[in-house]
């Protein structure tokens, strides 16, 4: 019964480690996500006028 107990508890002990290793890594993601967002929304556009599209559309 002793050894059911210490493998279940290792079981969990690993389950929760390996739990929190892809939370962090999920976390860096997300934060990596979240400042190439802002990154992108602060660089300035270019904004080509509808007319030089259509332009390049018919050549």
């Amino acid at each position: 019964m002793s050894d059911f107990v210490w493998e279940t508890f290792d079981g969990l002990f690993k389950a929760m480690h390996q739990q929190d290793r892809l939370m962090k890594e999920l976390e860096a993601r997300i934060a990596e996500l979240e400042r190439s967002t802002s990154e992108r929304l602060t660089q300035p556009r270019q904004v080509q006028p509808v007319s030089e599209r259509l332009a390049e559309r018919a050549a």
